[in-house]
């Protein structure tokens, strides 16, 4: 059995956008695994959640630093959904300056739609779209 408590508040404005932009209420959550193990999202829905979010909000220049964080946050959300959550949706929340590393032809779009990985863009007023990055 999976435990859950309220996790650290990240970008509160971010997650009242994301709520109102779905219509589904989404808050901070950490989850606690039977083995122990503890895992914070940015985001998911009440209960057994259908919705996993990781935000990473970059205004400015992309640097590695940034595209590894999107890879790294799209796998810990791959895996706590395929061993936890198999019914949830994961989706990832970027800032605009990100959507350059999902452009036509790279690999980055191709292996998040393989896993099902949803992607949206925030802008610097918090006005969510969600990016197609299907082939």
């Amino acid at each position: 059995m999976v435990s859950t408590r309220p996790a650290r508040q990240g970008d509160p404005g971010l997650a009242e956008a994301l709520s109102a932009h779905l219509g589904i209420e989404l808050t901070p959550r950490e989850f606690t695994l039977p083995d122990g193990t503890r895992i914070g999202v940015d985001c998911a829905d009440g209960g057994r959640p259908s919705l996993l979010v990781q935000f990473t909000p970059l205004q400015g220049p992309v640097k590695s630093t940034q595209r590894n964080k999107v890879i790294a946050d799209a796998f810990k959300l791959v895996w706590l959904r395929d061993h936890h959550f198999p019914d949830a949706h994961v989706l990832l929340v970027i800032g605009e300056p990100l959507a350059r590393l999902f452009g036509r032809g790279a690999w980055l779009p191709t292996a998040f739609a393989s896993y099902r990985i949803t992607v949206a863009l925030v802008d610097e007023h918090h006005r969510i779209r969600t990016l197609d990055i299907s082939t």
